[in-house]
């Protein structure tokens, strides 16, 4: 029993140093996940999903401050997406 419990502890600190299985199952995406992993893939579609929504929410606010009769360029168009950024 003590040396079932001696290998576990060291399987368990083992896993510490680095997270293989992880990046592997794509339990969790971990930044250093290697291409090719299952991680890798849902970190990289995670980082797509936020690139995307930051660009859809620009997109609108451009839209939103236009639609105001603000000018790109302008005092007041950047206000606008001052406002809209808080």
């Amino acid at each position: 029993m003590k040396y079932l419990l001696l290998a576990g502890g060291m399987l368990v600190l083992a896993g510490c140093a680095n997270h293989p299985l992880d990046c592997a199952i794509g339990l969790i995406a971990w930044d250093d996940c290697l291409p090719g992993t299952k991680g890798y893939e849902v970190r990289q579609q995670s980082l797509k999903n936020l690139s995307d929504a930051r660009a859809e929410k620009t997109a609108t606010d451009d839209a939103i401050c236009q639609s105001y009769g603000a000018k790109p360029g302008t005092d007041a168009y950047v206000n606008c997406r001052v406002q809209r950024d808080k």
